[in-house]
């Protein structure tokens, strides 16, 4: 199983992991909302989320941004999935996952594909200057959750 976490979302919502069972989810760490590299991944992301969707995947972005900051981007940006702030206490969800630089003070670019039982199927890591295949992502949604 992997580490549960409450924490919350861009509106301010109270987020529960455990709630999201039942279904596939992606989590999608990310380092800062606006530097141009995570503009450009979530937007990829966000182009192709009607693809996770119709694989019944959820997708949930997680930053140690504000909730505050990720509303903005979220608004900017009309991403239409889970934004989900690790601000406080600072990188405690990267933390539990091995996803966050303490060098940096931020999360690493690392993706985590959980099955329905909260059980972790695939991940990944990737740079921090360089966007990540989200092609490469729904490729393992159905190569883990065939329909």
């Amino acid at each position: 199983m992997v580490p549960e976490f409450h924490g919350f979302d861009q509106r301010g919502d109270d987020f529960d992991l455990s709630a999201w069972r039942g279904r596939p989810v992606l989590l999608f760490f990310f380092a800062f909302a606006f530097s141009s590299v995570c503009r450009d991944e979530l937007e990829n992301l966000r182009d192709m989320a009607y693809l996770f969707d119709a694989a019944g995947c959820r997708i949930v972005a997680v930053s140690t941004d504000t909730t505050f900051a990720l509303r903005e981007l979220d608004r900017q940006l009309g991403l239409g999935f889970s934004l989900v702030s690790d601000h406080w206490p600072h990188g405690s969800i990267g933390r539990a996952y091995g996803a966050f630089d303490d060098r940096l003070g931020c999360d690493r670019r690392q993706s985590f594909l959980l099955g329905p039982d909260g059980t972790l199927v695939w991940n990944k890591e990737g740079d921090l200057p360089s966007i990540r295949d989200i092609g490469e992502h729904l490729s393992a949604v159905h190569y883990h959750f065939p329909q």
